[in-house]
């Protein structure tokens, strides 16, 4: 499968809906690939209680977050080589809107993220 197509949407919301439950870690957010394959690509995930719910290609309707990116960092963040919080530190992803809840509520969300893809990534051409 290839990256951000509708199989690899449906494989990482299968694996990122078993995520643990985390209190309160619901947010609506954009994220806004530059250089992907296809051109820039947005993606947009729906986080309930720190399971994702809903992934789909184009923008929410009312995102609480915008998270931008790169393509390379896209990838170093889902294949685990780049943690999120190294990338908003060293400018390789920028985030509008509410940056704290991203920053400090959904981070047990960011980090099990990696993890929960590492199988997905294994079977994604990038």
């Amino acid at each position: 499968m290839n990256i951000f197509d509708d199989d690899w949407l449906a494989a990482a919301t299968d694996a990122l809906g078993a995520l643990p439950e985390q209190a309160g870690a619901s947010a609506v957010i954009d994220y806004v690939i530059a250089g992907a394959p296809d051109g820039k690509t947005t993606i947009g995930v729906t986080l309930t209680e720190g399971r994702v719910t809903a992934m789909q290609t184009g923008k929410s309707a009312d995102p609480d977050l915008v998270v931008s990116l790169k393509y390379d960092a896209a990838l170093a963040l889902l294949t685990g080589e780049m943690t999120s919080d190294a990338g908003y530190m060293n400018g390789a992803i920028k985030v509008e809107g509410a940056y704290e809840r991203w920053m400090l509520e959904l981070r047990p969300v960011r980090v099990a993220v990696a993890e929960a893809l590492a199988p997905v990534m294994a079977d994604t051409d990038t």
